[in-house]
Formats: C-alpha cells, structure tokens, sequence
C-alpha cells in the first residue's frame, strides 16, 4: 500500500508543477526568484514527476475496486482519440488551441475518464483520478484567468495538429503492449 501513497505524492509533486503555469501572477513571483533557472528546474520537476509516477504505478499491487463495464475498454479506445487529437492541438501554436485554452487539461480528462472505464484497481484509480482533480484544477484556473495561449489564424497548424494527433493515436495502438503491456488492440477485437 506505501506505493500506492507514493504514486499519489507524485501525481502531486506533477499538479504543483502543472498547476503554476495556470497562476500567472505566482508564476511571475517564483520566475522573479529563480531567474533563468524556472525553465531547466520546471522540465526537470516534470520529467522526474511523470517518472515517479510511472515507477510508484509499475510497483503498485493489484487492488480491485471494482468490476469495469464490458464495454469500458471499447470507450476507452473511443476517447484516447479524441485524447491525442487534443494532444495534437497542446503541440502547435493554432486556432483550435486559442479556443480551448488548456488542450492538455482535457487530454488528461479524456485519458483519465477512459482509464477507469477500462481498469478497476486502485492504483489506476489513484493515477487516473488524481491527474483528473488537477487537469480539472488546470481548466478553472485557465478559465478564471483568462489564460490565452499563443495561437496563429493558419488553418494549416489546425490541420497539422490533428494529423499530428491522429499519428500519435495510431503509433500509441501499436506501442501500447510493449511501452505499457496491455495490447490495445486484443481489448478491442479479441481473438
């Protein structure tokens, strides 16, 4: 159960990181302090985040919380597109990214809402649910603050960041089994 807590002090250590970007005005405060170093400190505190979070999740034992639907992985498989096409968006400076202010927040919605559908465990739970309460934290703050991402009127960058997206969705079906070790697509269309 200790790495269970430990995969939820992760996903917090990435909300808080995550998070910042989201208040402008203490982003302003902790940049002031740190100087040039905000940026190298902010990619580093991402990168060990998301791998403490898959380390602590690999190690976390099996709990069953509860029994998905039969059809969950079919939605799920429905929603990672969505997914990564929003995730297409989160990449480019475009249209569609200027409409939706925080893309990444709704991948990570997506991602998790998809999750729990397919998996009933706890550590999924703690991972899915956890990145859900901060990507929903990531969509008020966006919105409270009037957040406005950089985003050029070239319909050309929407359309490339749906290809993008769309490319990233089917490279992830072939790479699920052996980056994560569920194949996708036995779910999906058993033998």
């Amino acid at each position: 159960m200790t790495t269970i807590i430990a995969l939820a002090l992760a996903i917090a250590l990435f909300g808080l990181t995550h998070l910042l970007p989201s208040l402008p005005a203490l982003k302003a405060r902790v940049k002031g302090v740190l100087g040039r170093a905000y940026l190298p400190l902010f990619i580093i505190t991402s990168i060990a985040s998301v791998a403490l979070i898959i380390l602590f999740y690999a190690q976390s034992p099996f709990i069953a919380l509860y029994e998905p639907p039969t059809w969950g992985s079919h939605a799920t498989f429905l929603l990672m597109f969505f997914a990564f096409l929003l995730f297409g968006v989160f990449l480019y400076p475009c249209r569609l990214k200027k409409k939706l202010r925080t893309p990444f927040a709704y991948v990570i919605l997506l991602w998790g809402v998809g999750h729990l559908l397919a998996n009933g465990d706890a550590a999924t739970v703690v991972l899915a649910g956890g990145l859900m309460i901060v990507a929903a934290l990531m969509l008020v703050l966006a919105w409270r603050n009037d957040a406005q991402p950089e985003g050029r009127a070239d319909p050309m960058l929407d359309y490339a960041a749906l290809l993008t997206g769309a490319t990233m969705y089917l490279a992830m079906i072939m790479a699920h089994e052996a980056l994560i070790g569920v194949p996708v697509l036995g779910y999906i269309m058993p033998q």
